[in-house]
């Protein structure tokens, strides 16, 4: 079987649509598996980027996480461990500490650096959103989760996307739950 960095750098080269433009109206997300990948664009203040879906700290739905200001950075709250990584660039944020007086107090934001794979992302005229996947060589911590299908899963199975619409959903900790009574009206 391939590595991580042997599957990320045999794919990127081309564009994938994934879907309408229209779909990210309702939600502001769209997720998707690209060639093995799970990867989610998002559409955060009008702009568009694509962010691999599962954290890197441990298998987390990432992209399932509320978004949030963190010092002026655009970032998805992981919702298994409060990771902050920022929507744009992939760097992981933490707020650093101080001593005063005795007590511990909250200091500065700082980032340990890009810890998840970004990719490229474009809404084009005929109303579709296409997805380059990076094929930067090297690894990123992000590629050790990237292409869990279990992982995966937990993210696919959201009610905005058609395999969440079809069947069960997931919660914000990525946890399957009920399916909601107007869903199985739905789906007879």
């Amino acid at each position: 079987m391939a590595t991580a960095t042997e599957q990320a750098e045999t794919i990127g080269h081309d564009w994938v649509q994934v879907g309408p433009a229209s779909s990210l109206a309702a939600t502001g997300r769209m997720h998707t598996c690209l060639q093995g990948r799970y990867v989610s664009v998002l559409k955060v203040k009008g702009q568009l980027t694509c962010i691999d879906s599962i954290c890197f700290h441990a298998g987390g739905p990432l992209s399932l996480g509320d978004i949030e200001e963190v010092n002026g950075k655009t970032c998805l709250n992981c919702p298994w461990h409060n990771y902050k990584i920022d929507a744009f660039t992939g760097e992981k944020y933490y707020q650093s500490v101080t001593w005063q007086d005795g007590k511990m107090l909250p200091g500065e934001w700082k980032s340990n650096g890009p810890r998840h794979r970004i990719h490229q992302v474009e809404s084009r005229p005929d109303g579709m959103i296409y997805v380059r996947l990076d094929s930067t060589p090297g690894e990123m911590p992000s590629d050790g989760y990237a292409f869990d299908a279990a992982c995966g899963q937990r993210v696919l199975g959201t009610p905005n996307t058609a395999a969440g619409q079809a069947g069960a959903t997931a919660g914000a900790d990525g946890k399957r739950t009920a399916t909601p009574g107007w869903l199985l009206s739905r789906l007879g």
